[in-house]
């Protein structure tokens, strides 16, 4: 018999219809276990362990959200040291490097700068007694004569006349500290020949305004500044006050001396003087820089050692200077003024340097 086309489509349609069927079978085979009045019991009892997965689920769903729970709770306790780190790291971003002073009792002064000479107590001027020219000068700066001692000769004579040499005699002993004649130079009577004075019995002769009047008295105090020793300074006190002011220049004249010579300082160098016209002892003492205003009052900021932070402080100010000012109330000893940096009420601070 011969197998057509017609007769393999009929064969692969029965195989698939049985197919079909046995997968029907298989499911009505398992529905019949699960289910049914005969199988109820046994399904019953299969029903449980099959529940007791189901069951099983709500102890899982505990835990889950228990560990949830516990997760959140760990999520938030690990939060607020985050929060807190956050915190910290804004107050250190927003803390101001300064540099403060603790105050303590103090003096203060305050001084008027003026300039004069140096020069010798004891100068005198030596004159010749007849004019006309110098021969010969016998002495120099810095060398010492006797009283009487030839200084120079001039020769008065004219032409034609006999040849007369009259001599310049020192009037006093002490130390050549100027002379301003040479061999050859034509004097007269009011020429000044040599200047002689002791290079150790010196004085400070400095003009002061006369505004300054009313503090100028014997024995204050003074600051001598030397251009040969810019890194000195050398005490002096006042010694004498002119009665009378030059008209002429509006200025007083002050002698000075040194509380203690020194080789160093001598007749004709400049003098730098500070005088002490003011001075307060015992007393709280801020840098002017530490100064501050505030609604039209003067006020600076302290450090509250319990916050660490800048306070600001009304204070009362009274004896200045170029550099300090001293306070009147407002601080006590032991605060610590800030005296730089840029600060606000109640900003953070962190010191840097201290004094």
């Amino acid at each position: 018999m011969k197998i057509t086309k017609e007769h393999w489509a009929q064969l692969v349609v029965v195989i698939l219809i049985a197919v079909f069927l046995f997968l029907i079978l298989q499911q009505c085979k398992s529905s019949g276990k699960s289910g049914g009045m005969p199988g109820g019991a046994p399904g019953g009892m299969g029903g449980a362990p099959s529940g007791a997965p189901a069951g099983g689920a709500a102890p899982n769903a505990k835990a889950g959200k228990d560990a949830k729970k516990g997760g959140d709770k760990a999520a938030g306790f690990g939060g607020a040291p985050g929060a807190a780190g956050g915190a910290q790291q804004d107050a250190a971003a927003n803390t101001v490097t300064v540099s403060a002073k603790t105050v303590k009792p103090e003096t203060i002064i305050a001084t008027v700068h003026v300039n004069g000479d140096v020069s010798s107590k004891s100068e005198v001027s030596t004159f010749p007694i007849t004019s006309g020219k110098i021969t010969q000068v016998r002495y120099d700066i810095g060398d010492k004569v006797n009283k009487n001692d030839i200084i120079a000769y001039v020769d008065p004579s004219k032409p034609g006349a006999n040849y007369v040499a009259s001599p310049v005699k020192a009037p006093v002993s002490g130390t050549i500290i100027e002379c301003n004649v040479h061999a050859g130079d034509t004097v007269s009577p009011n020429t000044v020949i040599a200047t002689i004075g002791s290079v150790t019995d010196i004085e400070i002769v400095v003009y002061v305004s006369e505004k300054y009047s009313k503090y100028l008295k014997n024995g204050l105090p003074a600051y001598l500044h030397l251009t040969a020793y810019p890194d000195e300074k050398f005490m002096t006190k006042i010694t004498s006050v002119s009665p009378v002011v030059a008209k002429s220049t509006r200025t007083i004249k002050v002698s000075l001396e040194l509380e203690k010579y020194d080789a160093r300082i001598k007749p004709g160098m400049f003098a730098s003087i500070d005088l002490v016209i003011q001075q307060r002892d015992n007393t709280i003492v801020v840098p002017k820089k530490a100064l501050r205003t505030y609604n039209d009052e003067q006020c600076v900021f302290v450090i509250n050692p319990a916050t660490n932070t800048a306070e600001r402080v009304i204070v009362t100010v009274g004896l200045t200077n170029d550099n300090e000012a001293q306070i009147t109330s407002g601080l006590t000893a032991g605060q610590k003024v800030i005296t730089a940096g840029s600060v606000t009420e109640g900003c953070p601070v962190r010191i840097a340097d201290e004094s």
